[in-house]
């Protein structure tokens, strides 16, 4: 299936279009959001085992969020049960919970990039050590065809790092909707998602510039402005999701639309 490509505009309206969703319902989308994170944190009480869990379930829970913001798209009531709707269907369980182990994958990789990061500066540091210790000269440490070496390493292991954290993003920003909304399964929903991501580039890059200004704004307040826009991104999701994949959204039509467009 082909994405669609939309125009630049879009990435702020579907901030609008979060929003309007989000004042549909709001006490109930903040509740939801605070069992989210009440979850998260009980989870990451628990040492491995519960950061495992919470990587594993984090798709279904934000898959339960998106649900939501299609109910309110289809006219009905939200409800603090939508989070866990991915738990309640079977078919779906399975599919989410293998977007969850995929997520897993990738960050279990980012981890191995950390540690090689890590790794490299303390060979750079032994270097520099050993240097010092065996009398290459006061304020030289390694030679500089060493120094060179070593940066060129660390510079490539960073760009790997945003390079792979991006990717994970671009899979996941459609992957999730596409499997809890599009039946879709995990490993097309996710590479339809970076290919979708990569054809509307630009609305996508618009949309994240807004958001980075938002979220500033939203942390002024002792972070007290992410309860509100949180749930706004939930929606904006749902809508980019809605515009850019209007074939694979099914059961929408049974319902008036509540979005202005």
């Amino acid at each position: 299936m082909t994405a669609e490509k939309v125009e630049v505009g879009k990435g702020w309206e579907w901030i609008v279009r979060g929003w309007r969703l989000f004042t549909q319902a709001p006490g109930v989308w903040i509740v939801m959001l605070l069992i989210y994170i009440v979850i998260s944190i009980a989870l990451s009480i628990i040492p491995f085992i519960g950061a495992v869990t919470s990587t594993l379930i984090t798709p279904a829970l934000i898959g339960g969020m998106l649900y939501g913001a299609d109910a309110l798209e289809r006219g009905q009531p939200l409800a603090i049960g939508h989070l866990f709707q991915a738990f309640s269907d079977q078919q779906k369980l399975g599919p989410m919970l293998t977007l969850g182990a995929l997520l897993l994958g990738v960050y279990l990789l980012m981890v191995l990039i950390a540690v090689g990061i890590i790794a490299g500066g303390a060979m750079g540091s032994g270097a520099f050590n050993a240097g010092m210790g065996t009398g290459m000269g006061m304020g030289t440490g390694m030679s500089e065809e060493q120094m060179t070496a070593l940066l060129a390493g660390s510079g490539l292991v960073i760009v790997a790092f945003v390079v792979v954290a991006c990717a994970v993003a671009m899979a996941m920003f459609y992957g999730i909707p596409l499997v809890m909304l599009g039946d879709q399964t995990p490993i097309t929903a996710c590479q339809e998602s970076f290919s979708a991501s990569l054809t509307n580039f630009l609305p996508l890059f618009v949309f994240s510039l807004i958001y980075l200004v938002l979220s500033v704004l939203a942390a002024i307040p002792l972070g007290l402005g992410f309860l509100v826009l949180a749930p706004v991104t939930f929606g904006a999701v749902y809508s980019s999701y809605r515009d850019v994949f209007p074939e694979r959204h099914t059961g929408s039509t049974q319902f008036p639309s509540l979005i202005k467009r």
